[in-house]
């Protein structure tokens, strides 16, 4: 389990582009950064006495989610409804890299991670895959947003 501060990130894929919500309920996507959309792809991660954590985007104060219950290839959207997370660290626990899962897993037989949508759609979204702790395209940075 991760212990990650309560603070605002930008968490990006290796190719610095950014988990966006353009939206208050719309898609989650990944987006390059931009200067321009800086709020719309900056997440406050709360940390919860459970160790799971709510990331909520800072533009539209919606929390990232889902509809229903959790299954794979369900698309993550912005959500007034709080959704838990549990970010698991790839290699050091102090190093800010994770893989962020649904809690309380498997489902189906499977973990599911935040990941890219298998659709072929502009711009890029995001929903739950099966987790392979070996992909490291699975992986995301969390980079702090400094005021």
């Amino acid at each position: 389990m991760a212990r990650v501060p309560s603070l605002i990130y930008g968490i990006s894929k290796s190719d610095e582009r950014l988990l966006s919500l353009l939206g208050p309920k719309e898609h989650v996507v990944l987006l390059p950064g931009t200067e321009g959309e800086l709020e719309a792809q900056s997440w406050e991660v709360e940390e919860l006495d459970n160790g799971n954590v709510l990331l909520r985007n800072e533009r539209h104060r919606t929390f990232a989610g889902y509809d229903g219950d959790p299954r794979e290839n369900a698309e993550v959207v912005g959500s007034y409804e709080p959704r838990e997370w549990r970010l698991r660290p790839v290699s050091h626990p102090d190093d800010s890299r994770y893989h962020v899962v649904v809690p309380g897993g498997p489902v189906g037989g499977v973990e599911l991670t935040l990941d890219l949508s298998v659709l072929d759609i502009a711009p890029q979204r995001i929903a739950l895959r099966p987790l392979d702790a070996h992909d490291q395209q699975q992986v995301w940075d969390f980079l702090i947003h400094l005021p």
